[in-house]
């Protein structure tokens, strides 16, 4: 083979590699508009609240999220239902210590998103959600890949991201405290926590 033709063939590539890598961002996310709904049931009711975000990316290539990281304040937990002053300070109490999500141990919970599928071409008519995501999301240390859909749209030159309610198991994450399986009648509170995603980046 030619030497120069290989010298340039070689050249040719590394730019190619350069112009892919300096043609990805990452965006920020505006954490004070930024947030994840949470509700958990038990047979007698349910409580529902927020969680904010303490740092997060998108990452974007050519106006398209290819990936992105998140940093979740397990601090932060809020429950918006209960109006009563003391009955809500003991539920967030008790949702931040070691039977549920130990937050001072385990003060920040991580998702990072692995794959992203667009929708936009599937054979679904009216689909309201673009894509689907896939991730890893660790909560007390432990790490265990979720998936659910999103809407994820630029607009105004900010990108919005938005899921319908979507589940977790908690006791995957070993959130055991009267889970189903160990406990009978009205005592026990759902595996399954609800989840509701709303992101807006900077």
């Amino acid at each position: 083979m030619n030497i120069h033709f290989l010298r340039t063939f070689i050249v040719f590539l590394l730019l190619s590699g350069v112009g892919t890598l300096y043609s990805q961002q990452a965006i920020h996310i505006d954490t004070a508009d930024s947030r994840i709904k949470w509700t958990a049931s038990k047979p007698t009711g349910e409580h529902r609240g927020y969680i904010k975000l303490s740092n997060g990316q998108l990452i974007v290539s050519n106006n398209k999220v290819t990936g992105g990281t998140f940093d979740i304040n397990m601090k932060s937990i809020v429950d918006s239902d209960l109006s009563e002053r003391q009955s809500n300070d003991k539920l967030i109490n008790d949702l931040k210590s070691p039977q549920f999500f130990d937050a001072s141990k385990y003060p920040i919970s991580h998702f990072v998103i692995t794959g992203i599928e667009s929708l936009n071409n599937k054979d679904v008519e009216h689909r309201k959600y673009t894509h689907r995501i896939e991730g890893d999301l660790t909560i007390r240390g432990i790490t265990k890949k979720v998936s659910f859909d999103a809407s994820i749209n630029l607009l105004n030159g900010k990108f919005t991201a938005s899921t319908p309610a979507f589940t977790i198991n908690r006791t995957k994450w070993g959130i055991n405290y009267q889970s189903k399986s160990s406990k009978t009648k009205d005592e026990y509170i759902y595996d399954d926590i609800t989840l509701e995603i709303d992101l807006v980046s900077e």
